[in-house]
Parts: C-alpha cells; sequence; structure tokens
C-alpha cells in the first residue's frame, strides 16, 4: 500500500516493457531514462517521461542490502549522485520504511527470494568477520553516529591470512592484478571525476568513508586515506578493487557499477583511489603520477594463494554442473571459495565455505517463504496449491 499511495509505481513501473532496450538484458537496467534508451532506427534524444523514469524494481530482490535501502530512501544522493528520486526522509516512520524495504525486497518471486537470502547471509558473514554491530533499521541512522567496528571481539586465526574470508567474496582470477591502464595525468584526472560523480555519497568528499550515506551502513564504507592499505594491504590490490565496483560486495553497501561505467573508467577509478592517501581530494588539487602508490602483494598472501584457495581447485575446473540453486547463489556472493576450501571468519569461529554458504542460504530462503506464506494465508488471500511452494527456486542469471 505505500509503494502505491506514495505513487512509486509512476516512475518505478515494476515491469520490463518490451519497448526498452534493455529489457532483455534482464538484470542490466538502467538507472534513470538516457537518450537512446529504446529500440528504433531513427533514435533522438528522449524527454523526461516518455519511457520508465526510474529503474524497473520488479526485479530489484537481494542486489541491495536493507541499510542500503534505507539510506536511499532516506535520500537517494546519499547512494546515487545522479539520482532524481525525490527523497522520503519526511514521508515514513521507521515502521513504514521497514515495511516498504521488505516489499521491495520480497516482491520478485522465488528467484528474487533466493537472491536476498544470499544478500542477508552475507551480510551475516561481513558484520561477523569485520567486528561490526547490525546497522541501524529505519531512518535512524539519519541523527545517529557511524557504527563503529569492535576490534576486541575479533580473533582472526593463526594459521589463516587475515584477508582470506574477505578475498573469499573476490574472484580469484583478480587478486593479483595488477591496473593495465597506465599511470597519466589523463586517467588520474578522469578517475578523480568519476570517483566525485559516483562514489561521495558512501566514501566522502576526503575519501574516508565518512559521506551522508554512511550513518545508515553496517560495515561502514572503506577508507582510502590510509597509504599502508594502498600499498600493502591484502585485499586492496587493483584487481580487488576492479572486481568490487564492476561487481559490487555483497552484505555490503557496495553495489555493482558495470551496467553504468566502462571498463576503462573503472580502472581509471582504481587509478586514482591509489592517490588518495596522497591529499588528491583536496579542492583545487589534481592527482599526478608521482601521488600514485603501487601496490605490492605481501609474502604472506602470495603463499597463501600458492598453498589455499589455489586456481586448479575452482568450481570452474568441476566437471559436473552445479545444479542445487542454494549452491548457486553461495557460488554468486563468494566467488573466491573453492568446493574444498574451509576458513574461519575473524572471530575465530565461525565456518566458512561454500557447503556452509549454501546451507544458510537455503535456511534462511526457507524461512523467509515460508512466513511469507503463512502470513498470506492469514490475509485470507487465494494461494496456489501446496505443492507449487516445494518447488526449487531458480537462477535466471547474473548481475
Amino acid at each position: 500500500n505505500l509503494f502505491a499511495q506514495n505513487g512509486c509505481y509512476v516512475c518505478h513501473s515494476g515491469y520490463s516493457r518490451p519497448q526498452d532496450v534493455r529489457e532483455s538484458l534482464y538484470f542490466l537496467y538502467p538507472k534513470i531514462s538516457a537518450p537512446g534508451d529504446f529500440w528504433g532506427s531513427d533514435q533522438s534524444p528522449n524527454l523526461l517521461g516518455t519511457e520508465r523514469t526510474g529503474p524497473d524494481l520488479s526485479q530489484e530482490s537481494g542486489w541491495h542490502p536493507d541499510d542500503w535501502q534505507s539510506a536511499h530512501f532516506y535520500d537517494p544522493r546519499y547512494m546515487d549522485p545522479r539520482s532524481l528520486m525525490p527523497d522520503m526522509k519526511s514521508l515514513f516512520s521507521n515502521k513504514q520504511v521497514d515495511q516498504l524495504i521488505a516489499f521491495v525486497e520480497q516482491r520478485s518471486g522465488k528467484s528474487g527470494l533466493l537472491r536476498y537470502a544470499g544478500q542477508l547471509y552475507a551480510k551475516h558473514v561481513v558484520l561477523v568477520n569485520q567486528g561490526f554491530p547490525p546497522p541501524y533499521t529505519g531512518f535512524q541512522g539519519s541523527h545517529k553516529p557511524p557504527l563503529e567496528s569492535n576490534d576486541k571481539i575479533l580473533a582472526p586465526p593463526k594459521n589463516q591470512l587475515e584477508e582470506a574470508p574477505n578475498l573469499a567474496q573476490i574472484d580469484r582470477s583478480y587478486w593479483l592484478a595488477g591496473d593495465p591502464l597506465p599511470v597519466t595525468e589523463a586517467n588520474l584526472l578522469r578517475g578523480k571525476e568519476v570517483f566525485l560523480d559516483r562514489c561521495v555519497g558512501c566514501h566522502g568528499l576526503k575519501g574516508n568513508g565518512s559521506g551522508p550515506g554512511a550513518r545508515f551502513l553496517s560495515p561502514t564504507p572503506a577508507d582510502f586515506t590510509s597509504a599502508d592499505d594502498a600499498c600493502c594491504g591484502g585485499d586492496t590490490g587493483p584487481g580487488d578493487f576492479y572486481y568490487r565496483i564492476l561487481r559490487g560486495w555483497p552484505g555490503t553497501a557496495m553495489e555493482n557499477f558495470g551496467d553504468r561505467l566502462s571498463v576503462d573508467d573503472i580502472w581509471r577509478v582504481v587509478l586514482f583511489i591509489k592517490t588518495i592517501p596522497n591529499g588528491t581530494l583536496k579542492p583545487y588539487r589534481n592527482p599526478e603520477p608521482n601521488d600514485y602508490i603501487v601496490w605490492q602483494p605481501s609474502k604472506e598472501l602470495l603463499a597463501w594463494t600458492k598453498s589455499h584457495q589455489t586456481l586448479p581447485g575452482n568450481i570452474s575446473f568441476e566437471k559436473k554442473a552445479i545444479k542445487d540453486p542454494f549452491m548457486q547463489e553461495a557460488l554468486r556472493v563468494m566467488p573466491g571459495l573453492a568446493p574444498k576450501d574451509r576458513l574461519l571468519l575473524n572471530d575465530g569461529k565461525t565456518p566458512l565455505s561454500l557447503r556452509d554458504a549454501a546451507n544458510g542460504i537455503k535456511a534462511l530462503y526457507e524461512d523467509m517463504l515460508n512466513r511469507a506464506w503463512s502470513d498470506a494465508k492469514g490475509r485470507g488471500e487465494k494461494l496456489p496449491p501446496e505443492s507449487q511452494k516445494a518447488i526449487a527456486p531458480t537462477v535466471p542469471g547474473q548481475q
């Protein structure tokens, strides 16, 4: 009712129209209307309102965590500085915005519910691994301080690379990858332009992870101001940053930009991020090649990649295709894990493996499905046969 009463459907039609050029791409939806976003040999710049103004939300479930949704409803510019959407800060109570988030996250059928379960499981992993408390609910983050990690509850296993759980969420082919673009002033300037255009809502104008949206989020956005992280972090290599920008980081507010930025522009942002510790976000400060901090993999990282989470053990080397939808979702949110990997999170006790992830995702999925079924039954809605509830979800594609 909140979605309809507040006119959300006017911009977010909630379905894919056949005349939208991106309809066939399913998940690669445009954020706003743009010239050329429709079929035809006589394409010309369109006027606002001649096609869907906002993205199709029929398959939104699971692509963003709940805390991202809270910040976005409060002020969309916190999450997307280019957004045309009006803020909702004066329209909803905390309870109402939580209800609206639940509607958006659970309206995409079984495949969407599976993605949402994967997002919730990934949120559990990153919070436990980084020592963060659960995020604020509703709009509480608007008047509370940013959440902080409690390092005292962390006890990284001594025989495991500290960044291994983070690397579990990055395809291993990117772990040691370098930036293919040259470190030139032009590339750095373009990277800074894109960063200021797209990233400051969360990461802040200083790049320290203290943007206006950060107060809503747990874990809080990455802080790029540490020279030590820039040169020597176990999960801060150019390939790691590229993958997170391209595909997002499930469980965090870091969404994918692969449908909005070119490959070269993503690499340029990565180049620029490596200059931030040298003050390149200061006003009237142009980044120069000598500001760039070269990343070198540590001996510990090199040793880990040779002895654990090895490439030959990757799931792509398996002879049999994975058909279990819960394992497929586990592979989507944990692409850096191989079937034989057995890790512990940095609390020193929570296990992490593909089987653990698949079981956790399945439990979350079944719980949400059963509760939704019971709620609908309690409201007297007409339900399909009970046998249809037991049909497993499908995985239509990846964003």
